[in-house]
């Protein structure tokens, strides 16, 4: 039997609309919900006592931190140890009325990067800081930063025995790394970054290159030699993106021998197999800067490329949400190119961008139900048509690109003759669900439609199985609707099934 979708359709809203006077949830407001990463600069300025305290920016954030989700990382704690003790518990305070506990740290054994439920309270008092902070002591040898223990704490016998065979292997002689015929600049950049001793073992080339990059990571001048290094071979207004923009690659392309940056970084990430998706992206980051392609101005106190790998590291753990709020110049700039060569769709907003899109934050909302089945027929008919549908929990649907994002999450529609499909695509980082967008959206969506046919209500955290393929169900009529999890374009999301049935 042919069916007529545009009379189903029409059927479909006036049963809801119908539906929603019995219940009396006409002008039942639907909040949004997006993931927002601020770095901890924005934090400290919505610190009430402080001097640059921003009252337009707390007011807005105070209206949104129960509406959508706010994440952190690792990062946040690393900036954080760096500051005064005294200030630790009152910092984590304020992080932790906004970010919950939507926590994200990558696990350098696993090499993975983990959404966790954890509050700032307990994840950062459970980072041990002072390994890191040895392993950049420059008075600790290769053995000391490698096999750190804690304090008082001797080794047992399966770490002595492994310290030996490693000792016996660093003790391997090599040949010389200096090559007599170099001149000139090359021969003065070869005695300065290479070891000159004339008895060199694996060992002590390991310890020299260990203390180099202990340098870098710690010592601003030795950033600034780099960098001053990197402008004296090429003038980096001839290709840097703060003259250039997007055109910037193409400019090093012409000025480095017809090699572009990217070009450069693909052939490092492929001489290096072990790297993973995290080493690309915080090297390509890091190496903007060390090359020259971006500035910070004025070079911070701090700007040694320590400081520079933590902004790699707020911009990598920004890359699972949709939004990077940040007023630093140059993580935004680093994070901008770095998130367009790994087609990383995440949103750079400044304080101020994030203030004007108040409104669209807080009045993009479906208000009612007949205003939602409204807008959907008209996304329906105006929509940008993706695809067929080539993915298992849909068949035979057309895959719409929405303008306007229901409940702020949902961005696409499957569209077939007796079901609508909504659901979320995201770019690879972030298309994942997180077990609190699961509450956010089954609590909206229960206010919006009412009591599900299994009588659960609100989402309960206790007895609700975050695992659960279908979270709520709810029937009116003909009309079922489910929610729950699916499979998208690469990844998971959380999908509103409205079926019709006949």
């Amino acid at each position: 039997m042919q069916v007529n979708l545009d009379t189903n359709l029409e059927k479909l809203f006036c049963l809801w609309y119908l539906y929603s006077l019995i219940l009396h949830i006409l002008h039942l407001s639907i909040r949004k919900m997006l993931r927002i990463y601020c770095d901890k600069n924005i934090y400290s300025l919505i610190k009430v006592n402080k001097k640059n305290y921003n009252h337009e920016l707390k007011e807005l954030m105070d209206e949104l931190k129960d509406i959508l989700i706010f994440t952190y990382s690792q990062a946040h704690h690393q900036d954080l140890s760096k500051s005064d003790s005294s200030f630790w518990e009152e910092d984590l305070l304020l992080l932790e009325d906004y970010v919950k506990d939507h926590y994200f740290n990558y696990d350098a054994i696993k090499k993975k990067t983990n959404c966790l439920l954890a509050k700032p309270t307990e994840s950062f008092y459970d980072t041990d800081f002072s390994i890191a902070k040895n392993f950049l002591n420059p008075d600790n040898n290769l053995m000391d930063s490698l096999f750190a223990t804690k304090e008082r704490e001797e080794d047992d016998e399966f770490s002595k025995i492994a310290k030996n065979l490693f000792q016996n292997l660093l003790n391997i002689p090599i040949p010389n790394l200096h090559q007599t015929e170099l001149t000139g600049k090359e021969k003065e950049l070869s005695e300065k970054y290479l070891p000159n001793s004339e008895n060199l073992t694996i060992g002590s080339v390991m310890e020299h290159f260990l203390k180099f990059g202990n340098k870098l990571l710690t010592d601003r001048q030795e950033v600034i030699g780099l960098k001053k290094m990197m402008e004296e071979y090429v003038n980096s207004d001839k290709y840097s993106f703060e003259k250039w923009k997007d055109q910037f690659d193409e400019k090093f392309k012409e000025n480095f021998g017809g090699q572009s940056f990217t070009d450069l970084m693909k052939q490092t990430f492929e001489a290096v197999k072990d790297y993973n998706g995290y080493d690309k992206f915080v090297l390509f980051f890091n190496s903007l800067e060390l090359h020259n392609v971006t500035k910070d101005k004025p070079l911070r106190k701090s700007q040694a490329l320590e400081s520079i790998h933590t902004d790699a590291n707020h911009a990598w753990y920004a890359s699972f949400s949709d939004v990077l709020v940040t007023d630093d110049k140059g993580l935004a700039t680093k994070a901008y190119i770095t998130y367009k060569f790994f087609e990383i769709q995440t949103k750079i907003f400044t304080t101020e961008e994030f203030l004007n899109n108040r409104t669209i934050f807080l009045q993009q909302e479906e208000n009612d139900i007949k205003s939602f089945f409204k807008t959907l027929e008209f996304e329906i008919k105006n929509s940008l048509v993706l695809r067929n549908n080539i993915n298992s929990f849909i068949e035979n649907a057309l895959i719409l690109k929405n303008h306007h994002k229901f409940f702020n999450y949902f961005n696409r529609i499957s569209h077939s003759k007796d079901s609508l499909k909504l659901y979320c695509q995201r770019h690879s980082n972030a298309n994942f669900n997180m077990f609190r967008e699961a509450k956010l959206l089954t609590d909206k969506l229960v206010t919006l439609f009412g009591i599900d046919v299994e009588n659960k209500g609100y989402y309960n955290s206790e007895k609700d199985d975050p695992k659960d393929h279908m979270i709520r169900k709810w029937r009116f009529e003909n009309i079922e609707v489910i929610f729950g999890i699916a499979f998208n374009n690469g990844g998971n999301c959380y999908c509103l099934d409205i079926e019709i049935a006949f």
